[in-house]
């Protein structure tokens, strides 16, 4: 299997068994949206500045499954981090928000993470879901990372932060090791050796506060 990306490694571990992005869990959703916006902006190709979003380069053809995003963003002017979030969070169908999942499955599909299964309330719908081991291998990667003495990657601890903030600790760790990812993001955060991880960290916490309040104002208009 291929070593997976940033928003690869978080989507397998947000889906559920059959393959889908829990529509229930908007948080989900949206770390999905600040995952590939850090993804690009960490390659270059996007910038952020006061909750706008800008394109400023092509996109990396090894970032190519983020296509759907980057063409919400390019719109010739800086986007309102907002209107990114309405497309894809708030509206009567899951359109634009599948179209990027497929991306990123079919991108999965050809680094041998994802296998065949059966959807659909008849069972009659094929779908992409992560092979266990797949997942397995993410899980170690943060265990080994952050729960034991490996050398910790900035990928790692940003995977780590959206899995927490979309709720999906209590799916793969005790609660004990969920306590001791929560401290050692903390940590993290306040570390003077760890400032560009912890720059890191609070970033994905200043974006996905930022994301939430767009989605509860845009909600309750």
């Amino acid at each position: 299997m291929k070593d997976l990306t940033l928003t690869q490694e978080y989507l397998i571990c947000a889906v559920n068994d059959k393959g889908v992005l829990s529509s229930y869990n908007l948080d989900a959703g949206s770390c999905l949206i600040a995952s590939g916006i850090l993804e690009m902006q960490m390659e270059g190709c996007i910038s952020i500045q006061e909750k706008k979003v800008s394109v400023c380069g092509e996109l990396p053809e090894k970032l190519k499954y983020l296509q759907p995003l980057y063409n919400v963003i390019h719109q010739g002017k800086p986007v309102k981090l907002e209107k990114i979030l309405d497309t894809y969070m708030i509206s009567f169908t899951n359109k634009k928000l599948n179209e990027l999942v497929d991306s990123i499955m079919n991108a999965l599909k050809e680094a041998d993470a994802v296998t065949m299964v059966k959807a659909g309330i008849l069972g009659n719908k094929e779908n992409y879901a992560p092979k266990k081991e797949s997942v397995n291998r993410v899980i170690d990667k943060i265990r080994a990372e952050l729960l034991e003495d490996g050398e910790i990657t900035e990928d790692v601890i940003a995977l780590t932060a959206l899995l927490e903030k979309a709720g999906r600790f209590k799916e793969y760790f005790s609660r004990h090791e969920q306590k001791q990812l929560k401290d050692k993001l903390k940590e993290i955060k306040n570390s003077e050796a760890g400032k560009t991880i912890g720059k890191m960290v609070n970033y994905i916490d200043g974006l996905f506060v930022c994301m939430i309040a767009t989605t509860a104002g845009a909600a309750s208009n």
